[in-house]
């Protein structure tokens, strides 16, 4: 994916709302995958939205489990057809609570982590099926 003859499109525009860390990081990862010189104009937009929940408790009602999830509506826009291809996207990771507050927050950022990884696959999934 990384070797020019792979890289079929060009970002021309890249939107994305929602948290701003989460965004952030998907722009820059699908922006690694963009070249200049391709004939393929796209703009992108994304909407992201975060979600947590309480996905198990113990005897004593204490959460043990959370459930993060993130969602992704995504709209890529051809700049030279102005054909427009709609996709959503959802991946769901459950952490455990741990005994110490900071072990929780680490669980919390890797599933973060790990939600982030999956959309960009699939929004670069998508990308390598229209534009191969």
């Amino acid at each position: 994916m990384n070797s020019a003859d792979q890289k079929k499109f060009f970002i021309q525009e890249f939107q994305v709302s929602g948290d701003s860390r989460e965004s952030f990081l998907i722009q820059k990862k699908i922006q690694r995958f963009s070249n200049k010189d391709s004939a393929n104009k796209i703009k992108i937009l994304v909407d992201l939205k975060k979600n947590k929940s309480i996905q198990e408790k113990n005897i004593q009602n204490k959460v043990t489990k959370y459930n993060l999830s993130l969602s992704a509506d995504v709209k890529i826009i051809e700049l030279n057809t102005l054909r427009e291809i709609r996709r959503y996207f959802n991946a769901n990771e459950d952490y455990d609570v741990e005994d110490s507050y900071s072990n929780t927050v680490n669980n919390s950022k890797e599933a973060n982590s790990r939600l982030i990884d999956k959309i960009v696959d699939e929004i670069l999934d998508q990308l390598r099926i229209y534009y191969n």
